[in-house]
């Protein structure tokens, strides 16, 4: 591996990821780097064009070049192409917010979401990442999996959430997932108050590495709401797999 590359994607991601401009000393701080070092990969990075230095406060923050790459990333991702009509039919239908996951490794990866336009307790936004075994879509994908545990001890290990909760009740829970076909989680100490609903997408490997969800406030996902939204995630995921095929 080269060291220097591996620095810099590391220092862009940082600051991609900071929810404000970043001084040079707090990112060599953050990613244990000496200043000298960092100095020159910020350097480059803004000669790039994927960083810039704020004039005023010699603070550097992300460009939106790397905001072209993601994009053409994502216009043509399979998954993303596939479920884009039917993640708006879902929020339609639903009037909740929806969302297509990827499953990579133990960690959930959001990829699309349309947000409800009442508000909600807590939302995830795209290019977000949460740990699967917290997350209905994660649980949805991980259903499927043929050695799931590994990845759960992750999810758990990565995550303070995750301290109290056992791989082996987990484990249960996944094979309720996969008899009834959907992931529903009620109670989640990773999105307080937040129901989310979840069925997974199969793909040409037999893995389901996609995800489609409905999420709300749980004061909303009660009754016959959520018996609708329930057969409303199962119902399109179903479609999305019929009209596609594997994605």
């Amino acid at each position: 591996m080269d060291t220097t590359v591996a620095k810099g994607l590391a220092v862009l991601a940082h600051l991609a990821r900071a929810e404000a401009p970043l001084r040079l000393s707090q990112v060599a701080q953050d990613l244990d780097l000496q200043k000298s070092n960092t100095h020159r990969l910020l350097s480059t990075l803004s000669e790039l064009g994927y960083v810039r230095k704020e004039p005023e406060t010699g603070r550097y923050a992300p460009t939106l070049k790397i905001w072209e790459l993601g994009a053409c990333v994502i216009s043509a991702h399979p998954a993303k192409r596939a479920a884009a009509p039917y993640l708006q039919e879902l929020h339609r239908i639903t009037g909740e917010t929806t969302t297509l996951s990827l499953l990579d490794g133990h960690q959930v990866l959001v990829l699309d979401k349309i947000v409800a336009p009442r508000t909600l307790r807590f939302t995830s936004r795209p290019g977000s990442r949460v740990p699967a075994a917290l997350n209905a879509s994660g649980l949805a994908m991980l259903a499927q999996e043929t050695t799931p545990e590994p990845l759960i001890r992750m999810a758990l290990a990565e995550s303070p959430h995750g301290r109290d909760l056992a791989a082996e009740d987990i484990l249960a829970e996944l094979e309720v997932v996969r008899g009834r076909g959907y992931a529903l989680m009620l109670k989640s100490k990773y999105t307080p108050g937040v129901v989310g609903v979840a069925a997974s997408l199969p793909t040409r490997d037999g893995h389901a590495r996609a995800a489609l969800s409905a999420s709300g406030p749980a004061e909303r996902f009660t009754g016959a709401h959520l018996d609708e939204i329930i057969e409303a995630v199962r119902v399109i995921a179903a479609r999305v797999a019929n009209a596609t095929g594997p994605i």
